[in-house]
């Protein structure tokens, strides 16, 4: 008996290899061994091709597992990840490891560094070679989060090398109050050989789950200590992601769960960060006073909005209670910027000063409609936005957005799917539709008048947007600059005419009253026929404001939905007056293509002396499902052939035989250029 015991001591001090702290200025990190509750996942001592094709791949995923503590208090995620560089361009890549963390309320231990060579693992955890630095990764989109990155840069790592990375981050943010929920995903963009995800729970815990088809259901275990959801996968193939899908969706299985609780519980924790604002500065509240005695109540609402959204600048410093906690408005509004959240409860403020009834709302820009199906929690939103109740009427508004303009019910606001209103009678989440009078609408007048004989054209094009098109075309000017945008517009048109030159500069008037954009443009086309006869003239058009909606997606044998830009209404049409004497070759037509997410119209003809054709596009739905793809793509087909056009004239006998002459004396000027040449070339020689 004290021989085993003995040996158990030993045992137990062999796997109680000590932690020790490595300091770095004011951070710091761990390493050491992992805690008791993690099981160390074995690799496959070989990659089976198979029964998992890797052919082509640039990475093998071998393994990949995360096991989550939250029993007991804990909060702790273990992560194990074993993979492979399967060619020499990406040793670089595959040498470079980094770990973030939070070291405000977060610590990180690192277990193992090691790389596996003709079957051995070779340990490669040297802390003195580890840097810990302030990566502010996100920082380029106007955020501050706090994150700290364990840099470590692996030597000798050599085609065929297997590289294993183990650690743990423990803590959590103090200001979530538990409501997380955790969860990965059970495929990659690289074959994954084998996947573990692992939820320790506590023994009396009633965990609920989001699991996506494709996973198989957990296992599930329960011991004294805690309740443990354990979900594998093995020999998964890589998901390909396709182009132009929908904001909501995800091509990769996935799985999420967390601790029962309902939406209710995470609207009431949200209403615990946003309380009765203090009192706003003199300005603020001058402002204010202008703003009621506007006529109604949708102006004043528009007005605040617009304050907010272009006097407030977006920035975020998420750091600490900052994550989720909003700034005082009037300390926003002094400062000038904010993010999300201090936008939104800043706004809600202005407009209860007017008492107009508003409440902050969470949403999940990354997942949009995907958010009812994932378990009950705070981590499941990303984004804050505000609901306004105007009696009957219920609208949605962004402060943080930009360039918006018109009325309060016309503004344009993502295709989140669901909010949760942070208001005392929310229950549950709430579908949130698009405000009523939003659309995003363009029209194009795009006309050619002949000059010199036919020689040239002088091109002008009127384009009116209005609704969500006004907004972006007024970012792009905010962005680019009128000049910059011209050039852009002169050079988009000389792919098609390399004789275009700019007659007038770009002219844009902007109408904000009803959010409406006229741009004119003014061009001349020297040489611009497609094809050039003694008696013909042929000239490629194409409705291109169009043409860009009827595109086709890169992927076309899809398996995933493809999106649509909803709402939205465009027409085009193309005008050529006809000098005197030419006729189009071609004749009226009408044609209607609909499918069930989107309707194309054409007609053309001859009115009043100039050829024309008319085209127009409406779309219907947001997204197109997988079971109607191969109608929709051949729609789009039809569509586009349709949307090319080639219109031909013939000129008349004078102006023919006046070509047909030109032509001759060109042909007979270049023989005696090249006989020229010649001549000189032989008496030279």
């Amino acid at each position: 008996m004290l021989a085993l015991l003995l040996l158990l001591v030993a045992a137990d001090g062999l796997a109680a290899e000590p932690v020790q702290k490595h300091q770095r200025g004011e951070f710091h990190f761990f390493t050491g061994p992992a805690a008791d509750w993690v099981e160390l996942h074995s690799v496959a001592p070989a990659w089976d091709e198979k029964r998992l094709a890797s052919e082509g791949m640039r990475w093998r995923t071998w393994l990949l597992d995360s096991q989550y503590a939250r029993f007991g208090g804990e909060r702790r995620r273990y992560f194990d990840h074993v993979y492979e560089a399967t060619s020499p361009s990406l040793l670089t890549e595959a040498g470079k490891v980094e770990i973030d963390y939070n070291p405000e309320f977060e610590t990180l231990t690192i277990h193992e560094i090691s790389l596996r060579r003709a079957g051995e693992w070779l340990p490669r955890l040297k802390p003195d070679a580890i840097t810990l630095g302030r990566r502010e990764t996100e920082f380029e989109r106007d955020m501050a989060m706090g994150s700290v990155s364990a840099l470590i840069v692996l030597d000798d790592l050599r085609l065929g090398d297997l590289v294993r990375v183990r650690y743990t981050v423990a803590g959590h943010n103090p200001i979530m109050a538990g409501l997380d929920h955790v969860g990965g995903t059970f495929a990659l963009t690289t074959p994954l050989l084998a996947r573990q995800l692992r939820v320790l729970f506590d023994a009396d815990a009633q965990p609920q789950e989001y699991r996506d088809a494709r996973v198989a259901p957990a296992q599930v275990e329960r011991t004294a200590r805690y309740l443990a959801w354990r979900y594998r996968a093995d020999a998964v193939a890589a998901v390909v992601p396709e182009d132009r899908n929908p904001a909501w969706f995800f091509p990769y299985p996935y799985v999420m769960v967390s601790e029962q609780r309902s939406w209710a519980d995470v609207a009431a924790w949200a209403r615990g960060l946003y309380p009765p604002a203090q009192p706003l500065s003199q300005d603020l509240q001058q402002r204010i006073a202008q703003w009621r005695a506007l006529p109604d109540v949708p102006a004043r609402i528009a007005a605040a909005l617009l304050a907010v959204q272009e006097e407030v600048r977006y920035f975020g410093v998420e750091i600490g209670d900052n994550t989720h906690k909003p700034a005082e408005p009037a300390d926003v509004w002094n400062r000038r910027r904010g993010d999300c959240k201090d936008k939104s409860r800043l706004l809600v403020t202005l407009l209860a000063a007017m008492e107009i009834e508003a409440y902050p709302a969470l949403v999940s820009a990354g997942s949009g409609k995907r958010v009812a199906d994932t378990p009950a929690a705070a981590s499941a939103f990303d984004h804050v936005i505000v609901q306004v109740r105007n009696g009957r009427q219920l609208l949605w508004l962004d402060p943080t957005q930009v360039g918006q303009r018109g009325p309060a019910a016309a503004q344009e606001i993502g295709d989140f799917g669901f909010a949760l209103p942070i208001a005392a009678d929310t229950r549950a989440l709430v579908p949130l539709a698009r405000n009523p009078d939003n659309a995003s609408r363009s029209r194009v007048l795009e006309r050619y008048v002949a000059e010199a004989g036919g020689e040239a054209l002088a091109m002008s094009v009127r384009s009116e947007y209005s609704g969500i098109a006004a907004n972006s075309l007024r970012r792009d000017l905010r962005a680019a600059g009128s000049e910059q945008l011209g050039r852009r517009y002169a050079d988009f048109y000389r792919r098609r005419f390399a004789g275009l030159e700019v007659a007038q500069a770009l002219k844009v008037d902007d109408d904000e009253g009803s959010n409406s954009l006229v741009v004119s443009e003014s061009y001349r086309i020297v040489k611009p026929w497609t094809q050039s006869t003694s008696g013909r003239r042929a000239l490629d058009l194409s409705a291109d404001s169009i043409g860009g909606a009827l595109s086709l997606p890169e992927s076309l044998r899809r398996q995933t939905p493809l999106a649509l830009s909803f709402p939205s209404e465009i027409s085009h049409r193309i005008e050529l007056e006809l000098p005197a004497g030419w006729r189009w070759s071609g004749a009226t037509a009408q044609r209607k293509l609909d499918d069930a997410a989107a309707t194309y119209r054409y007609r053309s003809g001859e009115e009043k002396g100039s050829v024309f054709s008319e085209e127009s596009f409406v779309a219907r739905e947001a997204s197109v499902g997988v079971e109607r793809m191969n109608a929709h793509l051949d729609w789009r087909r039809q569509a586009r052939e349709q949307n090319l056009q080639r219109w031909v004239f013939s000129l008349p006998p004078a102006e023919a035989d006046k070509a047909r002459k030109a032509r001759m004396n060109d042909l007979l000027r270049d023989v005696m250029n090249d006989n020229k040449k010649a001549t000189k070339e032989k008496n030279e020689n």
